[in-house]
């Protein structure tokens, strides 16, 4: 493969950019700091398509270090260093920025395949936008590993219901409902792949249980405390008793139009 020189990949970069509609000042800063960060390779006879992270890392170091030298360590206009650009930079030369990481072990090659190409199922086959298979697949990386860690790289064959029990159990404790439902509906899709592929023995997506959300759970109540706990029914109401806490008797009238608002919000949502 002919590899491009320095002022190519910086006419590509601002060309791609440009294209993404960035503040031509923008657009300027960035390319100048990849230009920097290419003659900082090129003195050293690195080729920017096998730059690693390490190497940026040790770039950014000796960069904030010239930076603290000229502009002094809490210099209020020490200008910072846009490392956006050359993440930029190498994604255009490398493909893919940060490179995928590397396998330690049995598991994690598992684990790495598996969500793979669950990646390419929800952008080829299901269609979803970026942030949804982004959700979906940082889901399938916690579960994989919670279970190859107990039982190791070859359980999904014997993977059971108890074991969904326990990755549920375990999740909920900090989470909300409204969260702890978004986490059993990305474990169902995960689930359903497993099984499709061959994965796993049975579908086990129907067993996944979560939290029922209703409709305008999210919505804070027009009512305080003391007036929920103290106006029982419509009927209270009616009679002209007065909530606890609440001066004066509850408007019969509004009682009688507000109680089928409210019954209707308790239902579950669809």
């Amino acid at each position: 493969m002919m590899l491009k020189s320095n002022e190519d990949l910086i006419a590509e970069l601002k060309a791609v950019l440009a294209g993404q509609r960035y503040h031509p000042r923008t657009i300027s800063n960035y390319c100048g700091c990849a230009r920097r960060f290419l003659d900082y390779l090129e003195r050293r006879e690195i080729q920017v398509e096998n730059v690693t992270e390490a190497q940026v890392s040790t770039y950014m170091s000796r960069a904030r270090g010239i930076l603290r030298k000229r502009h002094g360590r809490s210099g209020p206009h020490q200008p910072p260093i846009p490392r956006a650009g050359i993440h930029a930079l190498l994604q255009l030369a490398q493909g893919q920025w940060p490179p995928p990481p590397k396998a330690a072990c049995a598991a994690e090659a598992e684990r790495f395949a598996i969500c793979d190409e669950y990646e390419v199922w929800l952008r080829e086959a299901r269609g979803l936008a970026p942030a949804s298979i982004k959700d979906l697949i940082w889901e399938a990386r916690h579960f994989l590993t919670w279970q190859f860690e107990r039982n190791g790289d070859n359980s999904l064959t014997s993977l059971g219901v108890d074991d969904i029990d326990r990755y549920m159990d375990m999740r909920a404790p900090k989470l909300t409902r409204k969260s702890l439902s978004a986490v059993a509906h990305r474990l169902r899709s995960l689930l359903r792949h497993l099984h499709r592929v061959g994965r796993t023995a049975i579908d086990l997506s129907p067993h996944v249980i979560g939290p029922r959300i209703y409709a305008y759970e999210g919505v804070p109540s027009t009512l305080d405390s003391g007036a929920r706990s103290g106006c029982r029914c419509p009927e209270d109401c009616e009679k002209g008793q007065s909530p606890e806490g609440v001066e004066g008797p509850c408007d019969p009238a509004t009682a009688r139009d507000l109680w089928p608002e409210v019954e209707r919000n308790l239902q579950p949502a669809a």
